[in-house]
């Protein structure tokens, strides 16, 4: 009885052995798959996000043939005959960086967006506007920023925003990320207000140079300083370096007659000193570095779960997009907005206007407002 005993005893013994090995094999198998498959991807993403050394130096007109291509205009949409709405309306700009199937991926800024749970619009440069459904669904428009403050003065993290919007046109991607360097050339593309609610738009191209490359602001995340002529309503736009590669997503501008959004670093310099506030008020710009943006990108959900399969376009710069821009060559669109009202009343699902905007989006997308917006 024992011999039976012990036979059993054993053979189970030995089952369980081969069980466990069998199980710790097929575990080891499927982790180091996992390992390689995680490897691939990050060397592919690696490859698709580094800077080409083939890269040239491309004129200012080439420059401006990629942002007339690259840049959109996004606002909330607008109820036809609202008169409020369109007081209040206050789009801003934004740059075509990413694209999965046919789900295009815009980076703007915060501030732009900050009316989250309604309904927005995205232009592109053939005249197309898409609607971006900010409401039934908060995956659409992915914050990689918070706002502190009962009115948003100041952003931890990074002022940008990620605007999703699906098409089955081929639209141009932005070639990134470029470097940005203290003393190149730098390019800001994006729509700005002329202010008086007219409804006529014209898109800016701001040539000018990057002054200053620092360590992120505790305030937004702005690292890049540059002297172009930007205006409200630039807010988003991409910042081109000399080869035609994105550096930097422009948030905060000064203007001539004031600073567009102060922010703790530029009110700071302008409460210390005459000669910063005089030199602040005729040209100041800050940018958010698009190497920052990579970064957090694959940190956020629902981001970083689908970053490894997102495409981007590296650098070079593709000469048929050169080409395609030109201005003999691209279409009127995409310099011109007869009519932003008209463009963004397209009833999307109902109409869904801020209420007050942060202190950034204040005075870089509405000016001085406050008669709407008290301090």
């Amino acid at each position: 009885m024992n011999s039976w005993k012990n036979f059993f005893q054993t053979r189970n013994l030995t089952f369980t052995i081969l069980f466990t090995t069998i199980v710790t094999t097929v575990v080891g198998f499927v982790n180091s798959k996992t390992a390689v498959l995680t490897a691939l991807q990050a060397d592919a993403i690696a490859q698709q996000t580094q800077p080409s050394t083939s890269s040239k130096t491309l004129t200012q007109t080439e420059i401006d043939a990629i942002a007339s291509q690259t840049t959109v205009t996004i606002g909330q949409d607008l109820q036809k005959g609202d008169l409020e709405a369109r007081r209040e309306f206050n789009p801003g700009s934004g740059v075509i960086i990413a694209k999965r199937d046919n789900t295009y991926y815009v980076a703007t800024n915060l501030h732009v967006v900050r009316g989250r749970g309604g309904f927005y619009g995205v232009r592109t440069f053939d005249g197309e506007v898409y609607p971006v459904d900010d409401e039934s669904t908060r995956s659409n428009i992915v914050s990689m920023g918070k706002e502190q403050g009962e009115s948003g003065e100041t952003i931890q993290g990074l002022d940008v925003a990620i605007v999703q919007f699906q098409s089955n046109k081929n639209y141009p991607l932005a070639n990134l990320p470029g470097s940005p360097n203290q003393g190149e050339r730098a390019f800001v593309s994006g729509w700005p207000d002329p202010g008086n609610e007219t409804a006529r738009r014209q898109r800016l191209f701001a040539p000018g140079e990057v002054t200053r490359v620092t360590p992120r602001s505790a305030d937004g995340g702005y690292s890049i300083q540059y002297n172009c002529n930007t205006q409200r309503g630039m807010s988003g736009g991409p910042v081109f370096n000399d080869r035609g590669e994105l550096v930097g997503i422009h948030g905060r501008a000064g203007e001539a007659i004031g600073v567009s959004v102060p922010g703790t670093l530029v009110a700071s310099l302008m409460r210390r000193n005459a000669t910063a506030q005089a030199a602040i008020r005729s040209k100041f710009n800050l940018g958010i570095r698009v190497s920052d943006l990579i970064e957090e990108a694959k940190k956020i959900q629902p981001l970083a779960g689908v970053f490894p399969y997102l495409k981007f376009e590296p650098p070079p710069v593709s000469p048929t997009v050169v080409s395609s821009g030109m201005p003999e060559r691209r279409p009127r669109s995409a310099d011109t907005i007869d009519d932003i009202y008209k463009t963004f009343s397209r009833d999307f699902k109902r109409a869904a206007v801020r209420d007050c905007p942060s202190a950034g989006s204040r005075t870089v997308l509405l000016g001085t407002s406050e008669e709407r917006c008290p301090e």
